[in-house]
């Protein structure tokens, strides 16, 4: 896979997450209606907790991941993403309490036990891709991801501290439809690439 390619997954995979409606986007529209900063200051809390994750995964891939383990993870990662398809399908976006910024995106991604799995699993297989260009290819995934989660919770901050019904109900139904097919297309891309790998 080329760099620009493994990018271009990045941002997708990474749009197709943070699109979802969770804690972490329900925050950030709570928050938002006085602030319209809040999603960047969200952004950073959850980069505080998350790119320690990423980087001490791209260390274990480095050392200890054999091409089986790539496999067996890419294919465990496409079966997690169906799955968020499918819980996309059936969830609505959750109330939270308002809380403030940076700690709001610190406690928002550590107490949400999908984002664990999500590293675990999806994530780490997205870490080990970018093994293959060394540090420039770790920098950027990081540089790709958390720029994905700032420009989308920015927006959603600003566009609640306008309007305290930011979409209506066709407009969410839009962005539930984009993340489920971009979680359906890249999961089962995974579990084919994962199964075939397996079986080499």
């Amino acid at each position: 896979m080329e760099l620009a390619a493994f990018l271009a997954s990045v941002v997708l995979i990474s749009l197709s997450g943070v699109l979802a409606p969770g804690p972490l986007l329900a925050a950030t529209i709570a928050e938002g209606r006085a602030n319209r900063f809040a999603g960047l200051f969200i952004t950073l809390g959850h980069a505080i907790f998350e790119v320690p994750i990423i980087i001490g995964l791209f260390l274990f891939g480095t050392v200890a991941a054999t091409s089986s383990l790539q496999s067996a993870i890419g294919l465990i990662g496409g079966i997690v993403l169906l799955y968020y398809a499918y819980r996309e399908l059936q969830s609505s976006p959750e109330e939270v309490r308002p809380a403030r910024g940076v700690f709001t995106g610190i406690a928002m991604s550590s107490l949400n036990p999908y984002f664990i799995v999500w590293w675990l699993t999806v994530g780490f297989h997205l870490v080990l891709q970018s093994t293959a260009f060394g540090l420039l290819g770790i920098g950027l995934f990081i540089v790709a991801h958390e720029s994905c989660d700032g420009a989308w919770l920015g927006f959603v901050a600003y566009m609640s501290h306008k309007s305290s019904q930011t979409f209506g109900p066709k407009a969410a139904r839009t962005l539930s439809l984009i993340s489920v097919t971009i979680l359906v297309v890249f999961g089962g891309y995974f579990i084919v690439s994962g199964a075939q790998g397996l079986l080499a």
